[in-house]
């Protein structure tokens, strides 16, 4: 599989480092500042690096972006990111860009724009410490989709509306799955007949949308 990154900073330094530790990729980093080239080249001996612009044509197609499966953009500055990637999915047919909005505002921007997957440090963070909120005492094992799909785990309350009854009779949110429970010392898949006792712990998968109404469900009266 064959991985554009452009941008050499600290963010695209760590992401060469953990592609290129998995030895499974052919990795090409695009890096306009000189010394930024030589530390990525000097450390990743099987790592590809051009020094150029990320935005200029003749850059990107030295650098065989047209061949590539991902083209992430990482650099500090917004507008290269996105101008680089509507080249590498107008020009070069490239299938899936990624690019990092150092400003959150930006990211339906560019999404809009065209670029596949818009990732923001910031507004992840943010959306973390969101959920932990709204959904306490759930706990938060991960979200993704920057923030659109979570997944916790959280105990089913004595009196809660869905104690003691079937999943199937229950009206949980449709973007909601349970993926286990875990009762004493067993843990299992669940089925649509399989009855949620108080004090269960239920794995969740659960869209951003519904996980008020998930928690209500679970959540003592």
């Amino acid at each position: 599989m064959k991985i554009v990154i452009i941008g050499g900073g600290k963010v695209g330094y760590f992401l060469t480092k953990l592609l290129a530790e998995r030895g499974k990729y052919q990795i090409t980093v695009i890096e306009q500042q000189p010394e930024l080239c030589r530390k990525v080249a000097e450390e990743f001996s099987n790592v590809t690096v051009i020094e150029g612009d990320g935005t200029s044509l003749d850059t990107l197609a030295d650098a065989k972006v047209h061949k590539c499966d991902f083209f992430i953009a990482v650099t500090g500055k917004d507008e290269d990111n996105l101008i680089s990637c509507q080249l590498a999915k107008k020009v070069f047919e490239v299938k899936r860009t990624i690019a990092r909005a150092n400003n959150p505002k930006n990211i339906n921007v560019m999404k809009r724009l065209g670029v596949d997957n818009v990732i923001s440090s910031t507004d992840i963070i943010a959306k973390i410490i969101e959920h932990e909120v709204e959904i306490e005492p759930l706990s938060v094992l991960a979200t993704l989709k920057n923030g659109e799909i979570i997944v916790f785990q959280a105990v089913v309350q004595q009196n809660s509306p869905a104690a003691n009854k079937k999943i199937a009779d229950i009206p949980f949110p449709k973007e909601s799955i349970i993926g286990a429970i875990m009762r004493e010392n067993e843990t299992f898949v669940p089925s649509g007949d399989s009855i949620i006792m108080p004090g269960d712990t239920l794995l969740v998968i659960v869209s951003e949308s519904a996980k008020r109404e998930f928690k209500r469900l679970i959540s003592s009266k």
